[in-house]
């Protein structure tokens, strides 16, 4: 599935919230739902817009107040761009995966973790940041550090 830079945006934002509150009875349906889209496959040149808005809105647990954007759809009127970055896409697929793992062990204090270590990334894929590999270093150090792990190479 290909997104947009502004499904990317959407993203930073879920990322935010499961920052700010992990335990979230939502947070794995909130996953899972994301995890679906970014496994399908892309079978046509159509993309479809506010993917990410449309399959958090059916969500009936979502805490409305904090996802109020999903109910708004957004407008491209400039600056619309699609990712074709596979590897971006594969990052983003297992960092997701690996927060569903945490939810689900209820490892609420990884999933903060993690939430931190990630929710910049979609923002660098959409603003069509350079030196992904600085930036990834940079994201992960305290992840890493407390871990003593290698988060890059577990998303790979």
């Amino acid at each position: 599935m290909l997104l947009d830079r502004y499904d990317f945006y959407d993203l930073y934002a879920v990322m935010i919230a499961f920052r700010s509150n992990p335990q979230a009875e939502y947070n794995v349906e909130v996953t899972k739902a994301i995890i679906s889209v970014l496994e399908k496959q892309q079978e046509t040149n159509v993309v479809e817009l506010n993917i990410i808005r449309n399959v958090l809105k059916t969500i009936d647990k979502i805490d409305k107040e904090r996802f109020y954007w999903v109910y708004i759809n957004n407008a491209y009127t400039y600056g619309y761009r699609v990712e074709k970055n596979e590897f971006y896409y594969g990052i983003l697929l297992n960092a997701f995966r690996k927060l569903l793992q945490s939810l689900e062990q209820e490892d609420f204090d990884r999933v903060y973790d993690l939430a931190d270590a990630f929710h910049n990334i979609p923002v660098f894929i959409a603003d069509d940041g350079k030196n992904f590999k600085k930036f990834i270093k940079i994201q992960f150090y305290s992840y890493n550090k407390k871990y003593k792990t290698n988060l890059l190479k577990e998303l790979t």
